[in-house]
C-alpha cells in the first residue's frame, strides 16, 4: 500500500500525517493474543498536526528536514512523528496530543486491523481458493487402504441355480477393501472417478471465481476505508463547528455585556440588552447541540473502526483545509475511462461473465464426454471352507476401468441444464452492465459535487471576508459610541453563518474528493 503517497497529500493540506506503514489486516490464529485496537495500544498515537490558533500558517509550513518519518519502537510498534517545523530556539510549535486523538492516517490503519467486513470478504477469497484446489484435483486418484473379513454359513445359490449348504470364510488385507470371492474390490486401493468435462472446465470456472472474489474483496476494502475517511471528516466538521460556536459565544457575550452596561448606565435601551442576551442563550443552545453532534460523530467513527463506542475520539484540531486529490476541472470522460479500467467492481463483473461462459460450454459438452472410473487394488487374500481350515493368504491384484456416457432425461435434462447456464450468463452480463453504470454515475456525481463545493468555498471565503470586516467595524463603533446593537447582532449572525458555511463547503469538498479518488479506481491507502 502507498501510505507515503497519501501522507504527502494529506500533510500538505494540513489534515493527515506522512505515513510509511500499511493497513493490511491479518488474521489472528487461535491462541494468539488479538492485535491492539486503540492508537495508544498500537504504539501509533497520532501526532498533533495542528498548532494553536495563535501560530500563523507561514510558521507551520514544513521544512525539508522535518518531513514525517516512521520508526520502529520497542517491541516493533510503529511510531509516527510530526512533519512540522519547530519555532526558533527549538520550542515545538505543536502541543501534546490529547488522549484518544487520531489523525486520518491512524484512522485508516485502524480500519484495516481485524475489520469484520474486510475479513469476511477475505474469507470469501480463501473459500474460492479452496474450491479452485478441489477443482484442480478432480483428475487425481484417491488412495484407500483397508481390510475385510467374511464368514458365511448356510444356503448358497450357485450360478446354475442350485442351492447347497456351505460354510466358508475369507480375509483380505492391502490396498482397497471389500474383496470377496471372484468379485472385484468394492473400494479399490487407487481410484479415479470423475466426469472428464467437469475435470476440464471446473478449474477454469474456479479460477474466474477466485478473480471475482479477490476483486470484490478489494472493492469492500475500498468502500470500508472510504466510509472511515468520510466519518473522520464528519468528526472534524463537528468539532470545527463546535469551535466556531464557542468563538461566537465569546464574541456575542461581549456584545451582551456592552449592551447591558449601556442599559444600566441609561445610555441604551433595556430591550436591546434583552435582545442580545436572548441571542446569547440561543447560541448556547446551539452549542449543546453541537456537542451532541461531536459525540454522535465520534460514536459513528468508533463503529466503523470496530472500537468501543463509549471511547471518545478527537481529531488533532484546527479548521480543515481543502484537499485536492483529483483536479475538479479534469475531463469527466477521461476519468470514467480510467475508472472502468481500474475499478475492482468492473473486474469482478468481467470475471463473473467469463465464469458463466465457461459454465455454459461445460453443460453443452456434458452428454458428449464420459464419466471415467478407474480402480486398482493389490493385497493378500486368503480363506477356505470352515470344516477344512483357513487357507494360506496369497497375493491378489485387480485393475478395472469403466467409461459411461450419460444422457439425462433422454436429453431434456441436459437441455434444461444448458438453459439454466445461459440464464446465468445473461444475469452475469446484466451485473457487469450495472457495475459499469454505477461506476459512471459515481464518477460523475463525485466530480459534480467537487466542482460545486469548490465554487461554494470561493463564495464562502468572499462572504466571510466581508462579514469579518463588517463585524469589526460594528464592534469598534459600539465600543466608541453607545448605540443600538441591532446592526452589530446582524453582523455577528452573518459572521457566524459565513464561518459555518465555509466549514460546510470545505468538508463537502474534501468528502467529494475522497469519493472521486475512490470512484476512479484508487484505494484510500
Amino acid at each position: 500500500m502507498r501510505w507515503a503517497h497519501w501522507g504527502k497529500r494529506l500533510t500538505a493540506a494540513g489534515i493527515g500525517a506522512a505515513l510509511a506503514t500499511g493497513c493490511q489486516s491479518t488474521r489472528v490464529p487461535p491462541g494468539v493474543p488479538a492485535e491492539p485496537r486503540t492508537p495508544e495500544q498500537l504504539g501509533t498515537a497520532a501526532p498533533a498536526l495542528f498548532a494553536p490558533k495563535s501560530v500563523t500558517a507561514a510558521a507551520l509550513r514544513p521544512t525539508g528536514a522535518a518531513c514525517a518519518a516512521s520508526a520502529a519502537g520497542p517491541g516493533g510498534e510503529v511510531q509516527l512523528t510530526s512533519a512540522f517545523a519547530t519555532a526558533p530556539g527549538g520550542a515545538a510549535l505543536v502541543g501534546p496530543v490529547p488522549e484518544n486523538a487520531l489523525d486520518l492516517g491512524v484512522a485508516l490503519r485502524l480500519a484495516g486491523v481485524n475489520n469484520p467486513t474486510i475479513n469476511r470478504a477475505r474469507e470469501a477469497v480463501n473459500e474460492a481458493l479452496a474450491d479452485q484446489l478441489a477443482a484442480r484435483a478432480l483428475l487425481l486418484p484417491s488412495a484407500n487402504v483397508g481390510a475385510n473379513y467374511r464368514y458365511h454359513r448356510g444356503a448358497l445359490q450357485a450360478a446354475t441355480g442350485f442351492q447347497r449348504d456351505v460354510s466358508f470364510e475369507s480375509l483380505y488385507l492391502g490396498a482397497g477393501a471389500g474383496v470377496t470371492g471372484a468379485g472385484t474390490a468394492a473400494a479399490p486401493g487407487v481410484r479415479l472417478f470423475a466426469h472428464l468435462g467437469d475435470a476440464a472446465y471446473e478449474p477454469l470456472a474456479a479460477r474466474q471465481r477466485v478473480a471475482a472474489q479477490r476483486a470484490t474483496a478489494r472493492a469492500v476494502q475500498n468502500d470500508t476505508l472510504l466510509a472511515v475517511a468520510v466519518g473522520y471528516l464528519e468528526l472534524v466538521a463537528a468539532e470545527s463547528r463546535l469551535d466556531i460556536l464557542r468563538q461566537g459565544e465569546t464574541d456575542l457575550a461581549e456584545v451582551a455585556r456592552l449592551t447591558a452596561v449601556y442599559a444600566n448606565a441609561g445610555q441604551g435601551r433595556k430591550a436591546d440588552a434583552d435582545r442580545a442576551a436572548a441571542n446569547l442563550e440561543l447560541l448556547r443552545r446551539d452549542l449543546k447541540r453541537a456537542e451532541e453532534e461531536v459525540a454522535t460523530a465520534s460514536a459513528r467513527l468508533c463503529r466503523l473502526l470496530s472500537l468501543d463506542p463509549s471511547v471518545r475520539l478527537r481529531t488533532p484540531g484546527a479548521p480543515p483545509q481543502p484537499v485536492r486529490l483529483v483536479p475538479e476541472d479534469t475531463d469527466p470522460e477521461g476519468l470514467i475511462a480510467t475508472a472502468l479500467q481500474a475499478r475492482p467492481e468492473v473486474a469482478a463483473g468481467a470475471a463473473a461473465v467469463t465464469e458463466a461462459r465457461v459454465r455454459t460450454r461445460q453443460e453443452r459438452v456434458r452428454p458428449c464426454v464420459p464419466t471415467l472410473s478407474v480402480g486398482y487394488s493389490a493385497g493378500g487374500f486368503g480363506g477356505g471352507l470352515t470344516n477344512s481350515g483357513f487357507g494360506a493368504v496369497r497375493g491378489r491384484a485387480e485393475f478395472d476401468a469403466v467409461a459411461v456416457w450419460n444422457v439425462q432425461g433422454l436429453g431434456l435434462g441436459n437441455r434444461a441444464r444448458v438453459r439454466a447456464a445461459d440464464a446465468g450468463m445473461g444475469a452475469a452480463l446484466a451485473g457487469y452492465d450495472l457495475a459499469v453504470n454505477a461506476v459512471r454515475r459515481e464518477v460523475g456525481e463525485a466530480l459534480a459535487d467537487a466542482r460545486a463545493a469548490a465554487t461554494q468555498i470561493r463564495t464562502a471565503e468572499a462572504a466571510l471576508a466581508i462579514a469579518e470586516e463588517g463585524f469589526k467595524l460594528e464592534s469598534d463603533r459600539i465600543k466608541q459610541v453607545p448605540g443600538r446593537p441591532l446592526e452589530l447582532i446582524d453582523s455577528f449572525r452573518q459572521l457566524l453563518e459565513s464561518r459555518q458555511e465555509l466549514l460546510r463547503a470545505t468538508v463537502a469538498f474534501n468528502a467529494a474528493q475522497f469519493r472521486l479518488w475512490v470512484a476512479v479506481g484508487n484505494a484510500p491507502e
